[in-house]
């Protein structure tokens, strides 16, 4: 197989241009560069469709008695092969035949009945291919043209994503439908993987084996650690949810046959305590990210209660503590793709991205700001890191007032009781916030005076309370509100509204159209906003493996995070926290738990741009 560095292809398409004018016809293909990118000089309507399928030596998830194989479908320039090796861009998938991808749920599918995809989800093959890249639809085990049953992203799940680098670098074999070997000696070597949500939690744990010829992961809105989707605190979202999403991204005529396999989900995903085991161990990502040897170009909405911030949060830090190359966009959306927030310039910056890691384009990119936040609806600024520089934790005590008033905040603990007591229920956040100086029975309310400037929040708060239950176990939570009108953008419908209007992202063919809807952003006017929220069930204050239940009425210290955001309380606003004990969207074990504030010693650390100072001329702490 044939293969070049992404330097030595750099240097090939310089060549290339400085003999522009005296070139024969004999010469070979070339990129085209102009202001540092490469140019849509190959045809995408000739370029080449193919398939090939990779066998998945001793893994055999359906248990049919033969090894699993994964289909991968490729679209690249004609002219790709020995004498022009190209890039690719792989997106794993378990969605393309069942859910389907992006805002206009694109599946991938044979138009004409030829064996060969016509329809590619998504922009990325209109866009890039024509600039010199190939495209490869990666279909996780069990999904799309996938032989095997899916593995909640398992091991063999990733092993499967892996394969398709290891074939394009010629470490292991593919062959066509009728068995014949395929090689890929158009590829220049350098890999990406990029995706939203599963796809992108797959180029996560891809990139975490370390394999070599993956140059960059772009995940968008993906999981770190699949325990954190499924639970948060040792609390469950869910019931059995590992065998319903593999239900869900099955081809419906493999569903019986991988129907043990969802079995085996249900005896092993542990809902029983919701504590951390093996099953979740196999699916932390996290765990391996010192194996990163891939450039991270992150981004998340940090308004997504899909895959909450938390992911996007461990992920980041440990990129950082093993000195990964990376980026970040950070939107002010929820489960969204950048392509519906921000889209030229996510086009334009990814677009520099690829060129640089893949095409090897000397453009300075790696050498801009890290981090891109969103600070307020269409408003984005460049940071030099997430949390933003000049950031420090506050701790911000939650004092006792009257028994049936709320309480304050600030920054000793010097209220006028050093006890609470209220009783768990279940209810929605709304309830819990709404008229914070109502009855105080189901929750406790805690709020600052009004703020005298804007005091911005980055990063991750800490919930440390001091309580004693009248059960062995309840579940804990807390909401940091913002009391105060404004205007947001809205959580409905993951903050985006499709318009009428549609623009065009690269070339078209007969089945593959280039062309999107745009999307707004629609707003809501607020006179309190939910910024942040945490829970945790009390049996697992000291260890989310191990459970252990209290001792009634005895005083236990519980601390846990709540969800990283971004968020600035305006001048004249109030901060709000409200303690709970269960939140809606989180499976409570015991209900009417009595929990017993003690408000000498309970506070909140909120991540504070400006530290003590800031929060001092806020007038939140003296």
């Amino acid at each position: 197989m044939t293969s070049r560095s992404p330097a030595a292809l750099a240097a090939a398409v310089l060549c290339s241009l400085a003999l522009a004018g005296t070139a024969s016809a004999a010469d070979p293909p070339a990129l085209s560069i102009e202001d540092g990118v490469t140019q849509p000089v190959f045809d995408y309507q000739q370029a080449i469709r193919e398939r090939v399928y990779i066998p998945q030596p001793g893994i055999d998830q359906d248990r049919d008695g033969q090894d699993d194989k994964i289909a991968a479908d490729i679209i690249r320039p004609k002219e790709s092969g020995p004498e022009l090796g190209v890039p690719a861009i792989v997106d794993p998938s378990p969605y393309y035949t069942t859910v389907c991808r992006g805002n206009e749920q694109q599946c991938m599918r044979d138009v004409d009945g030829d064996g060969v995809n016509d329809k590619w989800p998504l922009f990325y093959d209109n866009y890039f291919v024509p600039r010199g890249y190939a495209y490869v639809l990666a279909q996780m085990n069990g999904t799309g043209f996938s032989t095997g049953c899916p593995y909640h992203g398992g091991p063999t799940d990733i092993a499967g994503e892996k394969s398709v680098i290891d074939w394009l670098n010629g470490r292991v074999p593919g062959e066509d439908a009728a068995g014949h070997p395929m090689v890929a000696d158009w590829h220049n070597g350098s890999s990406a993987m990029i995706g939203k949500s599963y796809d992108g939690t797959l180029a996560n744990g891809v990139a975490a084996t370390g394999v070599e010829g993956l140059k960059t992961i772009v995940p968008i809105s993906a999981i770190s650690a699949w325990y954190d989707y499924s639970r948060t605190g040792g609390i469950r979202h869910n019931t059995n949810y590992p065998a319903s999403l593999a239900n869900t991204v099955t081809n419906p005529e493999r569903r019986a046959l991988c129907a043990p396999s969802r079995e085996d989900f249900n005896a092993q995903d542990g809902d029983e305590t919701g504590d951390i085991n093996p099953f979740w161990d196999d699916r932390d990502y996290n765990a391996a990210v010192g194996n990163v040897k891939a450039a991270v170009f992150a981004t998340h909405g940090f308004q997504d209660d899909n895959v909450r911030l938390n992911h996007l949060s461990h992920w980041w830090d440990g990129l950082k503590a093993n000195g990964v190359p990376r980026k970040l966009w950070l939107m002010r959306t929820g489960h969204t793709d950048p392509f519906e927030s921000r889209r030229a310039v996510w086009v334009a910056t990814l677009h520099r991205w690829f060129d640089h890691y893949l095409q090897g384009m000397d453009n300075g990119i790696e050498t801009e700001p890290k981090v891109t936040i969103e600070d307020s609806k269409d408003a984005w600024r460049d940071y030099a890191e997430w949390p933003v520089p000049g950031t420090q934790d506050v701790d911000l005590y939650l004092r006792g007032a009257a028994p049936t008033a709320p309480g304050t905040i600030g920054g000793s603990p010097a209220g006028e009781t050093d006890a609470l007591t209220f009783t768990a229920t279940a209810t929605n956040e709304t309830n819990y916030m709404n008229d914070p100086s109502g009855s105080q029975a189901n929750r406790r309310v805690f709020l600052s005076a009004p703020l005298k400037k804007d005091l911005r929040m980055s990063g991750t708060p800490v919930i440390d309370i001091e309580a004693s239950l009248s059960t062995t176990q309840s579940n804990l939570g807390a909401i940091i509100v913002d009391y105060g009108a404004g205007t947001q953008v809205s959580r409905s419908g993951e903050g985006i509204a499709n318009s009428t209007t549609r623009t065009c992202w690269g070339a078209s063919s007969e089945f593959d159209d280039a062309c999107y809807l745009e999307v707004t952003k629609p707003t809501v006017d607020v006179t309190q906003w939910r910024v942040s929220r945490g829970v945790l069930d009390s049996s697992n204050r000291l260890s989310l493996r191990t459970a252990q239940p209290v001792t009634i009425d005895q005083e236990y210290r519980f601390t846990f995070p709540s969800m990283p955001t971004e968020h600035t309380f305006a001048a004249g606003h109030r901060i709000g926290i409200v303690v709970v004990g269960n939140l809606s969207g989180y499976v409570a074990e015991t209900a009417g738990s009595q929990i017993t504030l003690d408000t000498s010693l309970s506070k909140v650390s909120l991540p504070v741009r400006g530290g003590y100072g800031a929060a001092m001329a806020a007038g939140v702490v003296k």
